[in-house]
């Protein structure tokens, strides 16, 4: 409400309204005439400019006055010094100035609570008008405010005379406002993070340490096109490869994170705004990461990124900022988003910068930890601060709602004061979220500060934590899990082993057949790095192979790493580090390359082996062609050469036919056709898995040319050259016999497929080997034709269940190709 004259008078004896010099008689029915100064300040050049200081000259008002041009801006000022702490000040022309034309402001009529000085007037006339220092050009009003008082503490406070615009000293302050937005803001989750939103929803109704928010488009546009393409590449080769080349890969992905900066503009805005916000340039901050999918109803993705505490001063802080970004490039961050299917290469992470509370109490507290009948706020806290705890380092202190309203709660005074605000703040989360809650808390001399909060589904659904070092190991195929034992993302990878190759180990057990030896593990960062615990682990997965297959989820597997450095690539893979006590699960399998890699499988009354010296995955992944040995009728025996065709370089395997032969009969009584897959291993032959085929998948093989897949094919042939591309992507498991996912979104079989798509009849591809990857042509081409070939492997399969007809044959040219009955013929000529 607007105060009256007589309430203006009596405020201004009361020393709650500022009027120097005060003369009653100035005094309105609701206002308070002021009089024109003697100065008026007058812009020189154009255009003004925002961003800068505008040149001015000042004139003095003679006694005789001065003529007001039309349509050119003086600055003014009033002889009185006027203001408030207690009032909202309004000013406006007086009716008798503005009946001669003339504005006294244009757009800044409203004044701040708490400036005190002369004020600035913009005069504007409609026509030429003489003005007199010391005229009544004006009148203010006083208004009633409501809700609490901020002061004013600008830069025009305490002015004397007219002042120019100083619009330039906050432009840096503006922008950055805009750019990184405070708790205060309104806040797009999508930009911020659900931390930072939550913690700005809750700031209006809790004390919330002071913050602003960095967000993730500032770290997007961080990145120069190079770097965007260079990210692009190396997640599309980790999808496409499933994380075979891993360690490579994000060695690749580590070098450009560490590349990309903030931009200068971004720098000095980010100055702008620790400035503002923070004022002391010596205050402790702390500088969190918060991506945009933590905290969320269904993930968490807890501490996969970096957290900086104790930073001082703009330059700690720019780099902090960076430090985060870097992070979100590292193994551990980028193992977890392709854990979770997530291959998009652009940055999904903002940052925040908070004033750091060094309290004397902190912890974490959760409501519903029971389920939603559950009504108990449960307490854990330590002295100082709670990164420990929330680690899982630190050995907390636990209380309970209930107990803290017990007669006999046992806590120091202050202390069971400061735990009652808990309950209470987390009783007030639970009812402002709608759901059960886990809350960061601190006490410090200020009070309970919310440091975050989020769901609690979310700490549901983190891996489980133990402060004893972990890592422990149970045989993949021959123990049960205890009910402790969490899988985690690994949980459909160890589902599918047990299933499909359980059974079938167990049976190769039970025989006498050789297998490798197979773990799951579950261990944290304490048991990795602790020289006893990690003493044992290394000693049961001891003997064996040399090499390890590691999996760690459907979309991060078959990572090879010698055994010895096993332990090494858990902790760079999950940033399992030595005081870590997150619980992380991996399946790891002995890696027997051995001196052959060998598919055998039933064919009619006889046995079809196919082998090669570089190894079962290349003859699996057709990386490698495969030679043959065929057995005509295996109740004839393997001693009459007439029943055994095999070339010289398979003499090794010949002892082993019969072993071969056995359990291949046996597996194919139990399952129906399948492949069954061997490493022969000095003199050990060991069973390594096996495929089921659809329907009866016949397998004919003749010298020469070999019919990898029957039929009649016509078209143009087209040579693919892109050996290394094909032989990456094929190593993979990308690409199997029975579960697929589609990999030709990757640059380079884009670029096939471009170039497959592009005849007007489907064409017969031409390549040097029957790399599994190749798979994704099969319903645009006519048939296949490979240099080297292998009847058993995947893409073997996948072709004769697509009735695609493919043929091994040598040196094959020319323009136009015809595939029939296991041979090919072209227009050109076939080499030898």
């Amino acid at each position: 409400m607007i105060l009256t004259g007589n309430e203006i008078a009596r405020e201004r004896a009361n020393g709650r309204i500022t009027i120097e010099p005060f003369t009653p008689e100035q005094v309105n029915p609701n206002s308070y005439n002021f009089r024109l100064g003697k100065t008026l300040r007058v812009y020189q050049t154009m255009p003004l400019d925002a961003r800068q200081t505008n040149e001015f000259e000042e004139i003095e008002i003679p006694e005789e006055g001065y003529v007001l041009e039309p349509g050119r801006l003086y600055l003014a000022h009033t002889i009185e010094v006027l203001g408030s702490e207690h009032y909202a000040p309004t000013f406006a022309a007086r009716s008798s100035v503005a009946r001669l034309g003339l504005f006294i402001n244009l757009s800044a009529s409203l004044g701040d609570i708490g400036y005190t000085g002369q004020w600035t007037l913009q005069l504007y006339s409609m026509n030429r008008v003489r003005v007199y220092s010391g005229i009544n050009i004006g009148q203010m009003m006083w208004w009633r405010p409501q809700g609490d008082i901020v002061l004013y503490d600008g830069k025009y406070q305490g002015s004397v005379g007219p002042r120019s615009s100083d619009i330039h000293v906050d432009f840096d302050k503006q922008f950055a406002r805009q750019r990184f937005p405070g708790l205060g803001a309104s806040v797009e989750v999508a930009e911020v993070g659900p931390k930072f939103a939550q913690l700005a929803r809750s700031s209006h109704a809790f004390r919330v340490p002071t913050a602003f928010v960095v967000p993730a488009g500032e770290f997007v546009d961080s990145l120069t096109d190079e770097h965007r393409a260079d990210l692009a590449e190396a997640f599309s080769d980790l999808k496409a490869t499933v994380g075979a080349f891993f360690t490579d890969t994000v060695e690749r992905i580590q070098k450009t994170g560490a590349q990309i900066r903030l931009g200068d503009d971004a720098r000095k805005l980010l100055r702008a705004r620790l400035n503002e916000v923070f004022k002391d340039a010596d205050v402790e901050l702390a500088v969190r990461s918060s991506g945009l999918d933590e905290d969320t109803e269904g993930s968490s993705q807890a501490g996969v990124h970096q957290s900086i505490l104790g930073v001082r001063g703009a330059d700690e802080a720019i780099a902090a900022v960076e430090q985060c970004w870097r992070s979100y490039y590292e193994a551990p961050a980028v193992a977890a988003r392709i854990r979770a299917g997530d291959f998009d290469p652009a940055p999904r992470l903002a940052v925040i910068v908070q004033r750091l509370v060094r309290p004397r109490l902190a912890g974490v507290a959760f409501t519903g930890l029971d389920g939603a009948e559950d009504q108990r706020v449960s307490i854990e806290y330590v002295e100082g601060l709670a990164d420990e705890l929330v680690a899982g380092v630190a050995v907390p202190q636990r209380t309970d709602s209930a107990e803290l309203a017990g007669a006999d709660a046992s806590h120091p005074a202050g202390d069971q004061e400061a735990l009652g605000q808990v309950v209470e703040l987390a009783r007030a989360l639970r009812e402002q979220q709608g759901g059960d809650v886990d809350v960061e808390w601190a006490v410090d001399d200020e009070g309970l500060h919310l440091i975050q909060v989020r769901p609690l589904t979310a700490v549901r659904e983190q891996s489980r934590v133990s402060s004893e070092p972990v890592a422990e190991s149970y045989r993949l195929y021959f123990d049960e899990l205890p009910a402790s034992f969490h899988l985690a993302e690994v949980a459909a990878v160890y589902g599918g082993y047990t299933a499909k190759r359980g059974p079938a180990h167990r049976m190769a057990h039970s025989v006498g057949v050789s297998v490798g030896a197979g773990w799951v593990l579950q261990f944290n960062g304490r048991g990795l790095h602790d020289e006893a615990t990690a003493g044992r682990l290394r000693e049961e997965l001891s003997g064996g192979s040399n090499e390890c297959v590691l999996d760690f989820g459907d979309t991060l597997r078959q990572i090879v790493v010698p055994k010895e450095e096993v332990l090494d690539q858990l902790a760079l893979t999950t940033g399992a580090t030595a005081d870590g006590t997150l619980l992380h699960a991996v399946v790891v399998r002995d890696f027997i390359r051995g001196s052959l890699g060998v598919i055998s499988r039933r064919a009619g009354d006889g046995l079809v082996v196919e082998y090669t010296d570089e190894g079962l995955m290349a003859l699996n992944r057709g990386t490698a062609g495969g030679e043959t040995i065929v057995v005509g009728d295996i109740s004839l025996g393997f001693d009459a050469p007439e029943n055994v065709s095999a070339a010289p370089s398979g003499e090794a395997l010949l002892e082993h036919l019969d072993e071969i032969a056995r359990f291949t009969t046996a597996m194919h009584d139990k399952y129906g056709p399948v492949t069954i897959e061997w490493v022969l291993d000095g003199p050990g032959l060991f069973f390594v898995d096996y495929s089921v085929l659809d329907g009866d998948d016949t397998v004919v093989v003749a010298h020469g040319e070999v019919s990898i897949s029957p039929g009649t094919a016509q078209g143009p042939l087209l040579r693919l050259d892109d050996d290394e591309l094909l032989r990456r992507l094929s190593i993979g498991p990308a690409v199997s016999i029975n579960k697929s996912q589609d990999v030709s979104e990757h640059d380079g079989l884009a670029r096939i497929l471009d170039a497959v798509k592009a005849f007007d009849q489907k064409p017969i591809v031409v390549a040097s080997r029957p790399y599994a990857v190749l798979s994704v042509l099969i319903e645009h081409v006519a048939g296949f034709v490979f240099d080297q070939g292998s009847a058993l492997g995947h893409l073997a399969i996948l072709l004769r269940e697509a009735g695609v007809p493919a043929v091994a044959a040598a040196g094959v040219t020319g323009t136009e190709a015809v595939i029939s009955n296991g041979t090919v013929a072209t227009t050109g000529h076939k080499g030898e």
